[in-house]
């Protein structure tokens, strides 16, 4: 059966819940962690009074399986992500991160962050902050550059290697950046609109890369993006998020697709009716 002949499965939820793991992807192997987000709430002070960000988040991400977060402004998004990063607390609920025990390294972190900016350092060359993550961690010089070096070649830019970031294209930066977080091999990768600021053409080109690392490790991987074509293209299940407070609306389960999709791929009716419920979803006139 070919691709246009199946439909993606859209299971609606509206009690802040989704599936467990209903999304994930069906790998032999899978060296990703799991993701089980529990009863999140979080709420801001503020002058004016506390605000709500989040509330009832409850969700889990199967190891190996790629999720996209997809909202508004204000819905959540960040916040939620920056909750699974352990970079903020929740004001309730908990967030568990399970690595498998075959790739868990006591000395290096099981999260890897990518923002929309790069935060190269720019008097080190690409190699150099490549491996910048591991020499904070204790790994010897030997190890990280290999390492550095190998994630430089499966990005495409083994002959870019002792170039500083000023010599790099925008592009070129995100996948030394993309590098770089995969690196110390970590159990989830979680990206904050990674593409946005990048031309189609580069975007398109990322995109692929990301698809081709991301099976190649089975990590586990989280984007928060806005454009829904994205998160079609990459993802194994999509989550729509309500603003004020953010909440779960539904989700959209992708799996029955291959991926690589194509271009063409999310032009057919199946895909254009999963755009047009996921822009109802957002508050868009369709």
């Amino acid at each position: 059966m070919t691709t246009t002949e199946q439909r993606p499965r859209a299971t609606a939820e509206t009690s802040g819940t989704a599936a467990a793991g209903t999304g994930a992807p069906d790998r032999a192997t899978r060296s990703g962690g799991e993701i089980l987000i529990q009863g999140v709430g979080h709420v801001f002070p503020s002058d004016t009074g506390p605000v709500e960000a989040l509330r009832d988040i409850d969700l889990r991400i199967a190891p190996g399986e790629f999720v996209s977060l997809v909202g508004t402004s204000g819905c959540g998004k960040s916040t939620l992500l920056n909750i699974v990063a352990g970079l903020l607390s929740p004001t309730r609920g908990t967030v568990t991160i399970t690595p498998a025990a075959q790739d868990a390294d006591a000395r290096l972190p099981r999260r890897a962050y990518i923002t929309q900016d790069d935060r190269l350092l720019p008097w080190r060359t690409a190699v150099q902050n490549v491996a910048f993550p591991l020499e904070l961690h204790g790994v010897g010089k030997r190890e990280r550059l290999a390492r550095a070096h190998e994630l430089l070649d499966r990005v495409g830019l083994a002959d870019f290697a002792q170039r500083r970031p000023s010599e790099l294209s925008g592009g070129m930066r995100q996948r030394v950046s993309i590098a770089q977080a995969l690196v110390y091999r970590p159990a989830v990768l979680l990206m904050d609109e990674p593409f946005g600021a990048l031309d189609a053409w580069t975007r398109e080109s990322l995109h692929e890369l990301l698809l081709d690392v991301q099976a190649e490790l089975g990590t586990t991987t989280v984007l928060v993006t806005h454009d829904v074509f994205e998160a079609m293209g990459l993802s194994d299940r999509i989550i729509t998020l309500a603003p004020r407070p953010g909440r779960i609306l539904r989700e959209y389960v992708l799996t029955d697709f291959p991926r690589p999709r194509s271009h063409r791929e999310l032009q057919t009716p199946h895909f254009v009716e999963i755009h047009e419920q996921i822009r109802a979803d957002l508050g868009f006139r369709t």
